[in-house]
């Protein structure tokens, strides 16, 4: 059911009672909506709305003497609503501008943004980097660190920097790593990960990488640091997550405690976030809408953002499904944004 079955005083009461809702965690009463309403609305004619309301699934009663509380479908009627209107005033965005430095790499910068989300909604920041099949590559390099052990750096055009321990057959000299690493970031500059897999696959079969051994070094270990990269998929920051039990009501402990397991797992929470990699407004699931959250008590705002280089992350707040949506649906959205105005160094 759609805002449009919904005349505008229907619309006005329904935003009244979520908000209050919203504030108090407690049954709304039709004489606190005339308190408020600047409708003019007796309370009795305010009632006998919220009774309409309540008929078209939007409100319910949790019992017969009590006031009202939102249905899944009335709060995400008033979200959707908000995902139109809400805004930061001036001096909110010169704060979260203040707080955004472009310093460090994606990575940093990416917990650094997820830890500011949390603090500025008292909630869960989240943040999500590109996957890493999508990033383009700036350059790559290999360090030895041991006998047989050679560190990987892979570097990013969008400011990604990962590095990864490969155990070799042989004990490779710092010159010849140096070699190798010229080599591999001229050829596989600018090529996206998935496309080095593939390049890398090619030359390997080519006749001359068995007789060159620099070069059949090169793309072996070229191989070994992209295959570890594209499978280890992206990279997760988490927030304030002891926000949720310190605030938690006694109904939501058992929920909460099987949504901190979810966040340990960290691919059950790439698969639930990544479906927003791309969309192009700010979304947000409701209830049993957040299927990363086991009893349908929680809630997600969440926005993708798209690097100067191509590559989409993610940034949102997860937060219990009665949570401050006019203050985090706009700074969500504003943090998203922003991170999409960010060019690499």
């Amino acid at each position: 059911m759609t805002s449009e079955t919904l005349v505008d005083r229907e619309r006005a009461i329904l935003g009244e009672v979520v908000q209050l809702y919203l504030d108090s965690g407690e049954p709304v009463a039709s004489a606190s909506v005339a308190h408020r309403s600047p409708s003019g609305l007796s309370s009795a004619s305010i009632r006998t709305v919220m009774a309409e309301l309540e008929e078209k699934g939007f409100l319910i009663q949790p019992h017969t003497s009590a006031g009202r509380v939102p249905t899944e479908r009335g709060l995400s009627l008033f979200v959707q609503a908000l995902l139109q209107s809400a805004a930061l005033t001036s001096g909110e965005r010169r704060r979260l501008r203040a707080q955004l430095t472009f310093e460090g790499t994606l990575d940093e910068l990416l917990d650094q943004v997820s830890r500011i989300l949390a603090q500025s909604t008292r909630e869960v920041g989240v943040a999500v980097a590109p996957p890493p099949q999508e990033a383009t590559l700036k350059s790559l390099h290999f360090v030895r660190v041991a006998a047989n052990r050679v560190v990987a750096v892979v570097v990013t055009a969008g400011g990604m920097v990962d590095s990864r321990l490969l155990s070799v057959d042989r004990d490779y000299q710092p010159a010849e790593l140096e070699r190798i690493s010229s080599y591999c970031s001229e050829t596989f500059g600018g090529l996206k990960l998935s496309e080095i897999r593939q390049r890398l696959l090619s030359l390997l079969a080519e006749e001359r990488a068995r007789y060159d051994q620099l070069l059949a070094a090169a793309l072996e270990l070229s191989r070994r640091a992209v295959e570890s990269e594209v499978q280890s998929g992206g990279e997760v920051f988490l927030q304030g997550a002891e926000r949720l039990l310190e605030r938690a009501e006694a109904g939501q402990i058992e929920a909460l405690r099987r949504l901190l397991a979810a966040f340990s797992d960290k691919a059950l929470l790439l698969k639930v976030l990544n479906e927003f990699l791309g969309v192009e407004d700010t979304r947000v699931l409701v209830g049993s809408q957040f299927a990363l959250a086991a009893g349908g008590d929680m809630g997600l705002v969440v926005a993708s953002f798209r690097l100067a280089t191509g590559e989409h992350g993610l940034v949102g707040v997860i937060g219990p499904k009665r949570m401050d949506y006019p203050r985090i649906i706009p700074v969500v959205d504003f943090v998203g944004h922003y991170l999409g105005e960010r060019r690499p160094d």
